[in-house]
């Protein structure tokens, strides 16, 4: 079964960006560094995460900024048709909410379903990164270039490798697990069209639309005009909803909802 796995926001700075969301009350995890990148995470009771991501300090040398300027990075990873040209986007365009990832237990199934369903499917790659106590994390990435639908992640190495729930999910906000996630779209009856038919074919073939669920979290696409990518609904203890500092959620619309 497809579940929400974790949305990426792209940040200039990851240690500016771990104080920020440490201010906003979470507890942040460092996760380790995977080719030419590093990150962090914000890992919530039900397994989901916030994933904060930034490219190592080698990557902002005159040369390769140089290089990213140019495309060049985007038009190997094009050329070579495979999933890194998604990822490539990430660093290779604003800060803030860049994507959102859905686990599967079977990648090569799902991805050939979605080639029957003539999507324009990117060669999958397998992917490992280095925590911080040295363990090495696997798992494989697959998708298309249509941000419409998340990218697809199996893991290769235990899911509570990658995300592990030990002293991570204490977070002094009160935070606990994600419920919603709203992403802002240009069209979101297309998005929800696109979603539904990949993800949750069953759903589609209802005449009355229902709330599209993955796994525990409810997801949803929006029009709006408001500063912010991505919404998030987050459940806490508290008896009031909070809305959290905008200003140092890099993008991102942050609600603790009881």
């Amino acid at each position: 079964m497809a579940k929400f796995d974790h949305i990426v926001i792209f940040v200039s700075n990851l240690d500016s960006a771990v104080t920020d969301f440490t201010d906003l009350g979470f507890k942040v995890t460092r996760g380790g560094s995977h080719g030419l990148t590093e990150n962090a995470l914000i890992i919530f009771a039900n397994q989901t995460y916030i994933e904060l991501l930034a490219l190592k300090p080698f990557w902002h040398s005159p040369l390769m900024h140089m290089a990213n300027r140019l495309g060049l990075l985007q038009w190997q990873s094009e050329r070579q048709g495979s999933i890194y040209c998604r990822l490539v986007r990430w660093v290779n365009g604003d800060i803030g909410p860049v994507d959102w990832c859905v686990s599967v237990p079977d990648l090569d199934s799902t991805l050939s379903q979605w080639r029957e369903a003539k999507q324009d499917v990117l060669i999958s790659e397998n992917f490992s990164r280095e925590r911080i106590d040295g363990g090495i994390v696997r798992w494989r990435l697959g998708g298309t270039k249509d941000h419409d639908v998340p990218f697809l992640l199996e893991d290769i190495t235990p899911s509570d490798h990658r995300v592990p729930l030990a002293e991570t999910t204490d977070h002094p906000n009160g935070a606990d697990a994600l419920k919603a996630v709203q992403f802002k779209v240009p069209d979101k009856d297309s998005a929800n069209k696109s979603l539904t038919s990949l993800l949750l074919p069953a759903l589609a073939k209802e005449e009355k639309q229902r709330e599209l669920t993955l796994g525990q979290v409810n997801i949803s696409f929006e029009e709006h005009n408001e500063p912010y990518k991505i919404s998030l609904i987050i459940s806490s203890p508290g008896k009031q909803p909070q809305h959290l500092d905008f200003s140092k959620s890099h993008g991102t619309s942050i609600n603790l909802e009881p």
